[in-house]
């Protein structure tokens, strides 16, 4: 969902399109729109590079998950000019 390539007219039409797109909506109000995603990590993965490596991998899979691993975007309408706008946060 790049807010650039594509243009809403709406912005029902935007969080929609989120939504179908996995995005999940953390806030909604009348001109505004907050949606989330998490990004994933292969948990399997990391445990076989743990084991493999007699858990050396271990603190590198520890900070992996404390680490931030979410993308937010703002997704506002402007009633004056009655466009809608997809910011990152």
């Amino acid at each position: 969902m790049a807010s650039g390539k594509i243009t809403y007219k709406t912005l029902k039409q935007a969080k929609i399109a989120y939504a179908i797109a996995g995005w999940s909506i953390d806030l909604e109000e009348e001109n505004l729109v907050i949606v989330s995603k998490q990004k994933k990590s292969s948990h399997i993965i990391h445990a076989i590079l743990t084991l493999l490596t007699v858990f050396l991998w271990a603190p590198f899979w520890i900070a992996i998950v404390l680490r931030k691993s979410e993308s937010r975007k703002v997704i506002t309408f402007h009633e004056k000019t009655k466009t809608v706008n997809i910011q990152d946060r």
